[in-house]
């Protein structure tokens, strides 16, 4: 499941980073009173996701029938291969999703999504609860099981999302269905090419932060199971904590966008470095939890007491890059709501790729440090894109 998921959301992560262009568009549209450059961006980028779906969700389901190539371990593979198959027909959902979400949150109009993902996650727990382990006379399908439920919450996220734009539109339009259907098979070349100018960089940015994760989890698959099963948990606690900076991104990018369109640069700085100290004040409290409840937090996971001791140590690691964390997220969405989404691609090229991967590698595979010397190398390529992007 962790490869999976890996893998999965790597490519999921190459779609969002495309709907990020979204983020100053809207915001810009919005605090300069040109809704209809909103709708545009929505237009295209809806069109955007429907022909990323289309070429990815068969590589997804290719990629997961040749597993064998990344060295993973038999018993990774068998639960793998139909995890990430199941899994790659929800991609399509989650894209739809993602471009409404981010086009009312460039409105500022969030908690009809929050809540959306509140339900979500019901569902999602239901649905693991009855597939997985087989309750409710449903049968006990594992692996499978678990994708299975993603897959429907997916599509539970995308039905209401549309019901919640129908719902919006009809405040300022009668015909809000067929404007809707309008923007989607309508094709603007202007806007298409202005949001894939900011869209690419952007998503080749978070495709490189992601893939570092995921190909630092591939090569944990070559350390066996139990070390994956570590790695996994640890992660799990590392990307809840990461949830809060990077919603807090989206926030500021659409803050900054939104001054940049009324035309007050000033007041766009304040709201970038109010949103970057705002950060590493949450990354800051975060640290400090993973530093007193290590055990604790593992303990939710596993009551294995060697996964519990490996994991205790790796935390520490995510202890010292919390903060770092944060900060790179946050000014990457600063860059972004003045349109700028260049550079935090290069910063993380830069930090992950020249200095934090290959330190990894090193220390795990040739220092012997396994699973820590990885981790390692992830904590310096997110300290290095913080201090490079601020």
């Amino acid at each position: 499941v962790a490869a999976g998921n890996s893998i999965f959301w790597t490519i999921v992560m190459l779609g969002f980073g495309l709907l990020h262009g979204m983020d100053p568009i809207v915001a810009e549209a919005h605090g300069s009173g040109l809704t209809e450059n909103a709708d545009r961006c929505l237009g295209s980028a809806l069109r955007m996701g429907f022909f990323f779906s289309l070429f990815f969700t068969p590589l997804i389901v290719l990629i997961a029938q040749n597993l064998w190539i990344t060295g993973a371990t038999p018993e990774v593979i068998r639960a793998a291969e139909p995890f990430l198959t199941a899994l790659s027909f929800s991609l399509w959902p989650l894209m739809v999703y993602g471009a409404l979400q981010r086009y009312w949150q460039g409105f500022e109009i969030a908690l009809p999504f929050t809540m959306t993902i509140i339900i979500a996650n019901l569902v999602n727990w239901a649905g693991n609860y009855a597939l997985v382990p087989g309750h409710w006379g449903m049968p006990a399908l594992g692996a499978l099981g678990a994708a299975l439920a993603t897959a429907i919450c997916r599509i539970v996220c995308l039905l209401i999302a549309v019901a919640i734009t129908i719902h919006y539109l009809k405040k300022s339009r009668s015909d809000a269905l067929s404007h809707l259907w309008k923007l989607v098979v309508t094709r603007d070349r202007q806007m298409d090419k202005r949001l894939l100018s900011l869209g690419v960089p952007a998503s080749l940015q978070v495709v490189l932060e992601v893939f570092a994760f995921s190909f630092t989890t591939i090569m944990v698959t070559r350390l066996g199971a139990e070390i994956l099963a570590t790695h996994h948990i640890v992660l799990n606690i590392a990307s809840f904590a990461f949830m809060f900076p990077l919603g807090l991104s989206s926030a500021i990018a659409v803050r900054v966008g939104f001054h940049r369109g009324r035309g007050r640069p000033r007041e766009a700085l304040r709201a970038g470095w109010q949103g970057i100290l705002f950060a590493f004040l949450i990354m800051s409290v975060s640290s400090v939890i993973l530093y007193i409840f290590p055990n604790e937090l593992l303990g939710l996971f596993t009551k294995d007491p060697k996964v519990i001791a490996i994991g205790s140590g790796i935390i520490f690691l995510c202890v010292l890059f919390q903060v770092f964390d944060g900060v790179q997220v946050a000014s990457a969405g600063a860059l972004r709501g003045l349109g700028d989404t260049k550079t935090a691609l290069y910063t993380n090229l830069i930090a992950h790729y020249g200095i934090g991967l290959p330190t990894g590698l090193y220390l795990c595979f040739r220092a012997g440090q396994g699973l820590t010397g990885l981790w390692i190398g992830l904590a310096l390529g997110l300290s290095f894109t913080a201090l490079l992007n601020t």
